[in-house]
């Protein structure tokens, strides 16, 4: 019985415990509930104005004092009246502002300089006829982003506020200034890019627009394609990054007077043009078909009736020929431009521009003028050694370890009939020293030949040492020579030395040159390896075909 009792005890003991704890828990969560609500209750209105009543607001942007006062729903910088307001701006704004509810207010505040307040980074005026509402701005709070504010006639209230109210006004005066955009240039119509620098260059396309050429004031020569299109690409992509100065009347002040650069580009454009010279062809036509009708007007009644048909029939042509002609008016035509961009002194990441004969002055990052300011003329440099067509190919000579050789091209054109209209076929044929030559053969060789790519191209002068250990002559249809002569250079490279060029060819390059080479040269003993072959397998074959009849 004694031990029942105590199990009933412990039973209500630990029943009491189990209770107590749900009611602290209860207590504890019934606390937590009300603290957090009062949290969400904090907020206090700090301003309310109309933004309709708001006739200026002044604020400290920078290093300038800035006040933009509104007059018949447009507001203008009251230092001064030409500056390119941007007026959405000014509106959000100051409609952040004028209607403002803070997070928190602190009360009975005796130290403003816990929170910057005793020396405001800001101070933002509003004014109404009613008076003028002022709000300065203290430190930042960056774990929660906002911003300790206060009015300028209570210090001892502080309050928090949400950045996005007070960010807009702790900028500079231009980012509250209608900015122009960068001129639109496609990549694609650019015909002639200029930089002028140290070390500038100037690229040029061909009057066929098939290729590049690259200058750097003294020589000219072909250019590579990609690189050159990685600087049309670049000047097509320019942006500015921000507005500096809308009226700019000292060129000293961002480096204009002695430019770091000058990019002068040249593209074509299409333009809409009137369709004069169309339109009066239209109306020539009309009168002759009109004199056309008068002068077919007669016969009977029948006759008659016809002819008012196909009168009102012309008159719906007519007029369907009038309103394809009204749609037609406008045509375009292709046109001829050119943008000249001045590069200034840098700013941080960026660099001072303005483009043509405007006054007003933005900046670009540097990054984004790399492609186009970081080169010079021989990084343009084609590193293709030499490229000539098969099709434009004479001769090739080839002298090498493995002796001297030389393959010509023979060209022969016929017609399919003897009809005079009958399409004409060219064969084309190779022979390596008058012997015949697979064409595959050929051609697999050539291919690897003059698609052969440099790692660079070297500028210093360059003397071989040793004779080479390939010299490629290559005749053209019209009899012009190339020579190309490969040197060992180093571990890793041939130099190929064409005319006053010299190109560094990686070894791998050469050696599957070689390979190929050897096809050609070997061609005659492999066609005599394969008929040995062929014929002693079929020798195999006829003694095994031979068995079963000396079986029987």
């Amino acid at each position: 019985m004694k031990k029942k009792t105590i199990k009933l005890v412990s039973a209500v003991v630990a029943l009491g415990v189990v209770s107590g704890a749900y009611v602290g828990v209860n207590s504890y969560v019934s606390s937590q509930e009300k603290k957090e609500s009062e949290e969400e209750d904090t907020s206090v209105e700090l301003t309310s104005l109309s933004t309709d009543d708001i006739t200026s607001v002044a604020f400290t942007a920078g290093q300038d004092n800035v006040e933009f006062d509104k007059k018949d729903d447009a507001w203008s910088e009251k230092s001064d009246a030409d500056f390119p307001v941007d007026q959405d701006t000014v509106n959000t704004a100051v409609g952040g502002i004028a209607s403002l509810s803070a997070a928190q207010e602190i009360s009975d505040v005796e130290d403003l300089s816990e929170y910057d307040l005793d020396s405001p980074q800001n101070e933002i005026k509003l004014t109404t006829d009613d008076g003028d509402t002022v709000l300065q701005i203290g430190m930042e709070n960056e774990s929660t982003s906002q911003y300790y504010v206060k009015k300028s006639d209570d210090d001892k209230n502080v309050y928090l506020v949400d950045s996005s109210a007070v960010e807009p006004f702790m900028g500079t005066l231009y980012d509250f200034a209608e900015s122009g955009t960068f001129p639109s240039v496609t990549s694609s119509t650019i015909t002639e890019v200029k930089v002028d620098k140290e070390d500038g260059y100037e690229l040029t396309q061909d009057s066929d627009n098939l290729f590049w050429n690259v200058s750097d004031g003294k020589t000219s020569e072909k250019a590579d394609t990609d690189k050159t299109g990685t600087v049309t690409s670049a000047i097509g992509s320019l942006a500015y990054d921000s507005f500096v100065d809308y009226n700019c009347t000292d060129d000293s002040k961002y480096g204009f007077d002695d430019p770091y650069a000058v990019i002068t580009a040249k593209y074509t454009e299409e333009e809409a043009v009137e369709g004069d010279d169309s339109e009066e062809a239209e109306d020539a036509d009309s009168e002759t078909t009109a004199d056309e009708d008068s002068d077919t007007t007669s016969g009977d009644a029948d006759s008659e009736n016809t002819d008012t048909t196909d009168a009102d029939e012309t008159s719906e042509d007519t007029d369907t020929e009038d309103s394809d002609a009204d749609s037609e008016d406008t045509e375009t035509k292709t046109v001829e431009k050119e943008i000249t961009i001045y590069v200034g002194d840098e700013t941080g990441d960026d660099r001072y521009v303005k483009v043509d004969d405007s006054k007003e002055v933005y900046t670009i990052t540097k990054d984004s003028l790399t492609d186009i300011l970081d080169s010079k003329a021989s990084d343009f440099y084609s590193l293709s050694v030499n490229y000539l067509s098969v099709n434009s190919l004479d001769s090739l000579e080839v002298k090498s370890s493995d002796g001297d050789h030389t393959v010509t091209v023979t060209r022969e054109t016929s017609k399919d009939s003897d009809d005079e209209d009958a399409e004409e076929t060219t064969t084309v044929s190779y022979k390596l020293d008058d012997a015949d030559l697979d064409d595959t053969t050929f051609t697999t060789f050539y291919n690897k030949l003059i698609n052969m790519t440099a790692q660079q191209r070297l500028t210093e002068k360059y003397t071989p040492e040793g004779d080479p250990a390939y010299t490629f002559v290559f005749k053209d249809t019209d009899g012009n020579e190339t020579t190309a002569e490969y040197y060992e250079y180093d571990t890793n490279f041939y130099a190929a030395v064409v005319g006053d060029k010299v190109y560094l060819v990686n070894k791998m390059n050469i050696r599957d040159m070689d390979e190929a080479y050897q096809d050609v040269i070997n061609a005659d003993t492999k066609d005599t390896d394969s008929e040995t072959t062929d014929s002693e397998e079929t020798s195999e074959d006829a003694e095994v075909t031979a068995t079963p009849a000396q079986a029987e």
